[in-house]
């Protein structure tokens, strides 16, 4: 008989996004493990965003309403060493790019128990991942799918092209340009007459006659840059931000241990600064939550 490969799913949501998430459970998936327990632990915030993808995989959200930042960690590492004891599993997968699950892998690996880490690029510093290969048996990184970058319709862009008519003439002696009709005389001395406008421009050629439509007013004039694009701007100090934290840009709720692995990562913030101090200086661009004892960050847009 063969053996069943028995795996607990454990996540971190504080510190993983929705669309890594979904990539780390088609990789599992696919193998042949059983994955007998799915749990996930965040803040009541996170419960909301994780809501659709625990109800189609059947993922237990453990919402956490404890304040403190390590308040989601230590639940985690309660429910494994517990789980470890009451039903052994062979293999403990923990998908988090938090840095304090150090102690909890190796007690794990004590208790005669694989464990298989998985990160989150951009999350996960250098160090970070160099100390969790010493630890785990299995560390991987994975990174968010990029969107397909949007063309311009090909329909659209050729309906936006002038016609050309080409007009079969008999040949002429010389390509002198054609006056327009005289204009009726008019009844009377006060009255004007208005003479129309050519809607075509003709160019004679031997052969044939090319005629292009006069160009309109509303084609012709310069389309002004939208005032939104002008004004709204985000300083380069927010932009790096948000460059080192992807997930900060649609607006998600994301703990500030994790947002602070990746500000140093990039540079941004050095290794003794606080990540409340940094965010402080952008308040007018980001809020910290909640305001009395902060633990995690909102992008409030431009």
């Amino acid at each position: 008989m063969e053996k069943i490969h028995r795996v607990a799913l454990l996540i971190d949501a504080d510190n993983v996004s929705v669309d890594v998430l979904r990539q780390i459970l088609h990789k599992l998936e696919a193998s042949d493990a059983r994955l007998q327990h799915r749990r996930a632990y965040g803040s009541v915030q996170k419960a909301a965003e994780f809501a659709e993808i625990c109800r189609d995989h059947a993922i237990r959200f453990l919402a956490s309403t404890f304040a403190g930042p390590n308040a989601t960690d230590i639940a985690m590492a309660i429910d494994a060493v517990e789980l470890m004891l009451r039903q052994p599993v062979d293999e403990v997968v923990i998908v988090s790019s938090d840095m304090d699950y150090s102690p909890l892998i190796v007690r794990l690996r004590e208790l005669g128990c694989r464990v298989t880490g998985y990160g989150q690029q951009g999350k996960s510093g250098r160090d970070i991942e160099r100390d969790y290969e010493r630890v785990y048996d299995r560390f991987e990184v994975v990174g968010p799918a990029k969107a397909r970058p949007v063309g311009r319709s090909p329909t659209r862009s050729a309906a936006r092209r002038e016609p050309i008519v080409a007009v079969p003439l008999a040949p002429v002696a010389s390509a002198a340009p054609i006056a327009p009709p005289a204009p009726a005389r008019a009844r009377s001395r006060g009255q004007r007459v208005a003479i129309p406008a050519p809607a075509l421009s003709l160019v004679s050629a031997p052969d044939v006659v090319v005629a292009t439509p006069a160009p309109s007013r509303r084609r012709t004039a310069a389309k002004a840059p939208p005032l939104a694009a002008v004004s709204h701007a985000l300083p380069s100090a927010v932009e790096a931000v948000l460059e080192a934290c992807p997930d900060l840009r649609g607006g998600a709720v994301v703990r500030l241990n994790g947002v602070a692995v990746a500000l140093r990562e990039r540079g941004l913030l050095t290794k003794s600064g606080k990540t409340t101090s940094f965010f402080k200086k952008l308040e007018s661009h980001f809020a910290l939550l909640p305001a009395d004892k902060p633990e995690s960050v909102r992008f409030l847009g431009a």
